[in-house]
């Protein structure tokens, strides 16, 4: 079968940070790969026409504006107006792709367009994270009137998600967990789409070994998603008295490290008078901030998908605390330290800073745990090798 032509729907991800952006182009390196691969850039509300940086590899074919959802539709769901549907019809027809692959489910609208078009090309969506469980974990931790939007979210959001399921489409889950559990909201005699569980991956590349190891525990991320906005909350309410003794005494603090860090977590720390935590913000090389960290503290209580950042310790060799949601869906074996109660979690930490070789170590069996198992070639070939049946069943008339 020669190379299959596939068109990415997605927004920008070359130069973006952020696990969702790794996966992208994580996908955009692997489906260049293995097939011929276009990239149609879907502009989000609010942002402009595309401009290109003298340094960008990733040129798009067309350019969709997009608007939020309309109606009784998730706003995460893009809305797409007349000429955007035209643009998108006319370079189905002209380059006869044989799929088309959505990242998350926001081109709801423009997946039906193609799996409608006369060109007739398959249709995938990696789902990746099920935003539902998100805003439903969100809305779990303050049940609350002024926080009602979340309720409405996860009800829209999982009517999208079990309509999802019902087209004869590829879907693909990085956690088998909630691949499972969304495979289970559906009668089977509903569920006709054809889902896989697709990996997150390591990012490539030897651990940073030049570097000087600084006394600093690391909490990275996007900090203005609503995983890592409750992980702070966390962080400062539940775990930081229990370890500010210990940080003292070992003269090592807890860097908040990722870009929009709103401005009440320095408002926070100033409030709870320490010196133990640092609100770092953006850095230029996160690889670096993790290779010179002692170890790697993920506070989460809500998250979807499967935590890249885990894969990006791995990477750099460092270990890795947090709770049994930021580690479901990776297998880390012993590289982990995983526990839910802030008196679980915060003794665990305590015995890291105690013994700077146990970090180490969990740090080596996590490299080792990950390396083979989430290697970029590994799930790459395991992506096309996804992509090839699924296209095929659908030329050949199978239903998914």
């Amino acid at each position: 079968m020669s190379r299959l032509r596939v068109l990415q729907l997605d927004t920008p991800f070359e130069h973006e940070a952020g696990g969702d952006k790794n996966r992208s182009r994580f996908l955009w390196t692997a489906l260049r790969e293995h097939c011929e691969v276009d990239w149609a850039r879907l502009r989000p509300p609010g942002t402009g026409p595309w401009v290109a940086r003298e340094d960008a590899r990733v040129v798009p074919v067309v350019d969709l504006a997009a608007g939020p959802g309309r109606g009784l539709q998730s706003q995460s769901v893009f809305a797409f107006d007349r000429e955007a549907r035209k643009a998108f019809n006319d370079l189905l027809a002209n380059r006869r792709y044989d799929l088309v692959l959505a990242r998350f489910h926001a081109p709801w609208e423009l997946c039906h367009l193609a799996a409608r078009h006369p060109a007739r090309p398959a249709v995938a969506v990696d789902l990746d994270m099920v935003s539902s469980r998100l805003v439903a974990l969100t809305w779990r931790q303050e049940r609350s009137f002024r926080r009602r939007w979340f309720l409405f979210e996860k009800v829209k959001l999982e009517r999208l998600e079990r309509r999802l399921l019902e087209q004869p489409w590829l879907v693909w889950f990085s956690n088998p967990a909630e691949m499972e559990d969304c495979r289970r909201r559906l009668p089977p005699h509903r569920l006709r789409a054809r889902v896989a569980e697709l990996p997150n991956v390591m990012p490539p590349g030897a651990p940073l070994r030049d570097v000087a190891r600084a006394p600093v525990i690391l909490f990275f991320g996007s900090m203005n998603s609503s995983a890592n906005l409750d992980g702070f909350r966390f962080l400062m309410d539940s775990l930081l008295p229990r370890l500010e003794p210990d940080l003292q005494r070992h003269g090592v603090r807890i860097h908040v490290v990722g870009k929009n860090p709103p401005a009440w977590f320095a408002e926070r720390v100033r409030d709870a008078a320490t010196d133990r935590i640092e609100i770092v913000g953006a850095v230029d090389s996160m690889e670096r901030a993790i290779a010179e960290s002692r170890f790697v503290l993920l506070p989460l209580r809500v998250a979807s998908g499967t935590r890249t950042r885990i894969l990006e310790a791995a990477a750099q060799e460092r270990g890795v605390v947090t709770t049994s949601i930021g580690a479901e869906g990776i297998e880390v074996g012993d590289g982990a330290r995983v526990h839910d109660t802030p008196e679980e979690l915060a003794a665990a930490v305590r015995d890291l800073l105690a013994d700077p070789g146990l970090a180490d170590r969990l740090g080596s069996q996590l490299l080792t745990r990950c390396a083979g198992r989430y290697s970029p070639g590994t799930v790459g070939d395991r992506m096309a090798a996804d992509l090839t049946e699924f296209v095929t069943s659908q030329h050949q008339g199978g239903a998914a």
